[in-house]
């Protein structure tokens, strides 16, 4: 366990459990089935650039006795999140919705090195870490199918748990630190027959607790999804994702020693494919993001290759037509 400083304290740059744009297009759709769905998330990850509180792009730290020295950052990364999920059959009591549990559990690692000179001398500055993340618990969703099969409506409640390894001032942390709550309305709407055409926004709202062995509680958080998902075939599909995320409530305790008045915020766009090796079994997208109009955040770019197989489901009770019709996360559409 390496530390950052002599004295151990808690980063100013705390970014929750939650980033938008990273989830599939259709994660939140209403599956239209009951069984049990594994999800793999892999994400490649490369940074190099620091965004300060006014959105400037930082290329020099203040040293005390030597001024302003030029630094550079290069960041680079690997996470793997695997999720296991469970989906009921149509629950009558709650107005036919289905309920979705699910667990997440991540590895990740790291490599960071930042340059840096000083008097026409240089010198770098290396480190990494790897190791398994903190724990991501869905104990409950709920999606409902409106009327003609125009929208679906999920809402719900996930944690993050602080499982992964964390203390403060260390420079290898792989967890947070902090539980994390987090409420989620995600909203879809299908204007063409068989759902070939997605349109989707996502709502979630992130509180804290207080990191680990500190009087810090990081502010609550609100994030923005936003898509367009389009099936060009039964099995192709192309899709556009964006998301936002502001940080809302002030950061605070007593071991807080930075301006709590400034905020921290993030934007990203990009888009991706899908296709269905196997119908209603394996389905695959590889997609591509970058993040702009961050405050306090790094310019991060991500490269990320989902995997999608359903290895058990039941879909008792659906009309035929609907049997190979239908297209939501879980399941490709038929063209006629």
């Amino acid at each position: 366990m390496r530390k950052c400083f002599p004295i151990p304290l808690p980063s100013p740059i705390q970014i929750g459990a939650y980033l938008p744009g990273l989830i599939g297009p259709r994660d939140y759709a209403n599956p239209e089935f009951s069984g049990i769905a594994v999800i793999d998330y892999n994400l490649f990850i490369s940074a190099d650039k620091y965004k300060d509180r006014n959105g400037d792009e930082v290329n020099s730290i203040d040293i005390p006795e030597l001024g302003s020295v030029p630094i550079d950052i290069d960041l680079s990364g690997y996470l793997n999140a695997l999720v296991v999920a469970y989906v009921s059959p149509e629950l009558e009591f709650l107005g036919n919705a289905r309920y979705i549990g699910a667990l997440a559990y991540y590895y990740a690692t790291v490599d960071a090195r930042v340059s840096y000179s000083v008097l026409q001398q240089g010198g770098t500055v290396e480190g990494g870490s790897s190791g398994f993340g903190d724990l991501m618990v869905v104990p409950l969703l709920l999606t409902w199918t409106g009327e003609n099969r125009k929208w679906d409506i999920t809402t719900g409640y996930l944690f993050a748990a602080p499982t992964g390894r964390y203390e403060t001032g260390a420079d290898d942390n792989i967890g947070l630190g902090y539980w994390n709550h987090i409420f989620q309305l995600f909203g879809y709407y299908y204007p063409l027959p068989q759902k070939a055409t997605a349109i989707y926004v996502g709502n979630s709202f992130e509180l804290h607790s207080k990191i680990k062995d500190t009087d810090v509680k990081p502010g609550s958080r609100y994030a923005l999804d936003y898509g367009i998902s389009q099936y060009l075939s039964a099995r192709f599909e192309v899709f556009v994702q964006g998301g936002h995320i502001w940080q809302v409530g002030e950061d605070s305790g007593n071991d807080v020693y930075w301006d709590t008045s400034f905020k921290d915020r993030v934007s990203s766009i990009g888009g991706g494919v899908g296709f269905w090796p196997v119908p209603t079994k394996f389905y695959a997208n590889i997609k591509y993001l970058t993040n702009y109009g961050g405050r306090q955040h790094f310019n991060t770019k991500f490269w990320e290759l989902q995997l999608v197989w359903i290895p058990w489901k039941k879909e008792k009770g659906v009309a035929p037509a609907d049997a190979t019709g239908r297209a939501s996360f879980r399941r490709p559409f038929k063209m006629k």
